[in-house]
């Protein structure tokens, strides 16, 4: 018998009729009966099998059974992980900001140029080929130089000169000198001093410099800050709240601009430099 013929006979046998009936058994009498056949049986069968599978669907889908077999757990982690990151990139950005700050800030105090500003202008199509030209005449230079005394004679006299200390005491090696490039004073003392604070204030920098070895700058009331260069080691970090004379750094003689143990220190006023000598008395 071949492949065709099984399926032929199968097909035929599912279509014979039985005859289920039921009785009482006592006396034998027929209650009811049916008849039916293997292919209604399995038709049957399918049909109640879907009608119980949809049915289950449609209870888990619209009714809190869908809670038996779903865990809303990884709902509630993507949420999380969505406010995670919004709360991460905030920080990056907060940090990335305060970062720059400080580092700019170090810029000024070192009298070094801005390479954020120095790439934008070479990237500015706009300024690829000008050739500016300035003539400056003798007025102008008269009256910068009248404009740069009278705000540095203006910030000098918002200062108040009774609430300094002397961060050390020592010999003068090398004064202010604007025109050098020397915004601060270089104080010759014992290698090992404490460093005092000129003012109350908060670190804003605490860190070593290439140039300058280890640097403390100290914000103060007024928009005033000062810097404490070369030290040999640093005893406040970034944050810290410092009082009038507090010990800061120890005296010594890092950086590649320091040739022995002292202590070089700036005052700057909004931007501008301030000559120390003019406020704070350093001789023993």
């Amino acid at each position: 018998m071949g492949f065709s013929d099984k399926i032929k006979s199968f097909f035929e046998k599912s279509r014979e009729k039985h005859k289920l009936s039921f009785t009482n058994d006592s006396t034998y009498d027929e209650k009811w009966s049916f008849r039916l056949s293997m292919m209604n049986l399995y038709t049957l069968l399918g049909l109640y099998t879907l009608i119980i599978v949809i049915g289950l669907s449609i209870l888990i889908r619209f009714t809190p059974m869908k809670y038996l077999f779903m865990d809303p757990a990884p709902t509630a982690s993507v949420e999380q992980i969505n406010d995670n990151s919004r709360v991460i990139d905030s920080l990056k950005t907060e940090i990335e900001s305060r970062q720059k700050y400080f580092n700019d800030l170090q810029m000024i105090l070192t009298d070094q140029p801005f390479e954020d500003s120095l790439k934008a202008i070479e990237n500015d199509t706009l300024l690829t080929n000008y050739e500016p030209h300035f003539d400056i005449s003798e007025e102008d230079s008269l009256l910068r130089e009248k404009f740069e005394n009278q705000s540095s004679l203006d910030e000098k006299n918002q200062v108040s000169i009774d609430f300094y200390s002397a961060p050390v005491k020592g010999t003068v090696s090398k004064s202010f000198d604007r025109s050098q490039g020397h915004y601060g004073v270089d104080v010759v003392t014992e290698k090992g001093a404490p460093i005092k604070s000129c003012l109350d204030g908060t670190v804003i920098f605490s860190a070593w410099s290439q140039d300058d070895g280890m640097v403390v700058i100290v914000q103060h009331s007024g928009e005033l800050i000062s810097v404490y260069k070369h030290c040999s080691s640093l005893l406040k970090k970034i944050g810290d709240k410092i009082q009038t004379t507090d010990p800061i750094a120890i005296v010594g003689s890092t950086g590649a601009h320091s040739s022995g143990p002292h202590l070089h220190f700036e005052l700057w006023k909004r931007g501008i430099p301030l000559n120390p000598q003019e406020f704070i008395n350093f001789s023993k």
